[in-house]
């Protein structure tokens, strides 16, 4: 198991090394609450979750860094430290945003310990990124692993639970709330029959049937991960979407139908780049518009609306001109709007859409080869850069753009944007 150490604090100090050392909060949409913090900014007492504005004071007064969410620079830090992987080792499986498993070999180092430093500090030389690597016989066993060598300084963020000599103490030590798949609900459970630790929750193989009976078979594969038995393979392939959804609160409310038709035009767009982008098409389309739930209390505050399609598509303009129908249908004037939603569903690969002779509506070869144009234009010169005017035309920041999200503390996409590309100047 490889992971990023505080990946979103960790990719702001690649490129301001100013902030290093520095206490470092990052915020969710629209710069509402916590969301990630550097160590430093957990020992100075910052909570997850914390909302921006109760802690404001707070923030000024220990000195901690605010930053709006960066997901464009965060994304593709990711997708490096990914590509980083697929070069070091046989297989990886992407886990999250910033964890992956990976399979090694003793073949290449027959040493796993010195196989993990070399990972460790290849990435970090490659992408600025600090990671933790955790090498154990099983999933659940490298998730402790990579616990146990981030908690602890003396292994040097790797430690391989394999060469230790004592596993089971190691278990002991090590809550069972924390063990990959336990949940909290599932702890109070075991906690009422004397199960503390990992170490405790492993010996319980003994009695498979209770195992089962308390856990379930999920949990039954989580103790026999506990005694070194795979259970589960890496999933190396990507498994496609069966529901995909766009949605943003409001940088401010809306009354106007034209900004929330705007709003879902780019939503749309979003979600339909991500249908393509795994090789789809889908054959219904649902969006919906929430209202303040504080305006009316006892009232109704989503309105929803949904329109199947007789063939499924993956072209933008039929789907932005759908959504915008759709809303037309909900939308009542003089109500205040807070967020919207774009789902598409019954997504099937695009090789298997069964066609209609009598529906004008095809996704036509002319309409694949224009989709697929658009997307090589923006995968190359960056997002947006070819666009759909029922998105807007106005640049970003303009304050007409009003359903835009509030990043009044975003750092510079120096990835991803040409604009923004870090430049150094000589002395």
């Amino acid at each position: 198991m490889i992971d990023c150490n505080n990946f979103y604090a960790s990719c702001e100090r690649v490129f301001d090394p100013r902030l290093i050392g520095k206490p470092i909060a990052i915020l969710s949409n629209n710069d509402g609450c916590v969301i990630a913090r550097s160590e430093e900014a957990k020992e100075a007492g910052i909570e997850m979750g914390a909302p921006e504005f109760k802690y404001r004071t707070q923030f000024k007064e220990q000195g901690v860094v605010i930053r709006s969410s960066n997901y464009a620079l965060y994304g593709d830090m990711s997708h490096r430290v990914m590509e980083t992987l697929r070069y070091l080792t046989h297989d990886i499986e992407v886990y999250s945003i910033d964890e992956a498993f990976a399979e090694l070999s003793t073949n290449i180092f027959p040493n796993l310990t010195d196989y993990g430093n070399l990972i460790r500090e290849t990435i970090f030389k490659w992408t600025g990124l600090p990671v933790s690597v955790g090498i154990a016989s099983t999933k659940t066993l490298a998730k402790v692993a990579n616990h146990i060598a981030k908690k602890n300084p003396e292994y040097n963020g790797v430690f391989d639970f394999t060469a230790a000599p004592n596993k089971d103490e190691l278990l002991e030590s090590f809550p069972v709330s924390k063990i990959w798949g336990i949940g909290h609900g599932l702890t109070i459970r075991l906690n009422r029959f004397g199960i503390q630790n990992a170490n405790q929750l492993k010996q319980s193989i003994s009695n498979k049937k209770w195992v089962r009976k308390q856990m379930a078979v999920t949990g039954l594969r989580t103790v026999l991960e506990l005694n070194g038995k795979p259970c589960s393979g890496l999933s190396v392939g990507r498994d496609s979407r069966k529901g995909i959804l766009s949605s943003r609160m409001f940088g401010k409310p809306l009354y106007d139908l034209e900004s929330i038709q705007e709003a879902l035009s780019t939503f749309t767009t979003r979600a339909t780049e991500k249908l393509r982008a795994q090789n789809s098409v889908a054959s219904c389309i649902q969006i919906q518009l929430i209202g303040d739930k504080y305006d009316n209390i006892r009232g109704k505050y989503k309105f929803s609306a949904y329109s199947p399609l007789l063939v499924p598509t993956a072209h933008t303009p039929t789907m932005i001109q759908i959504a915008k129908k759709l809303a037309e249908k909900v939308f009542e004037p003089g109500r205040k709007y807070k967020k919207a939603s774009v789902m598409l569903t019954g997504i099937i690969p695009q090789t298997e859409v069964q066609m209609d002779l009598f529906d004008p509506e095809l996704y036509t070869q002319k309409q694949h080869q224009l989709m697929e144009c658009v997307d090589k234009i923006n995968a190359k010169f960056g997002r947006n850069h070819a666009a759909f005017a029922a998105t807007g035309l106005h640049k970003e920041g303009d304050h007409r753009n009003k359903w835009l999200m509030n990043q009044n503390y975003l750092s510079k996409r120096y990835t991803t944007r040409w604009d923004e590309l870090m430049v150094v100047k000589a002395q």
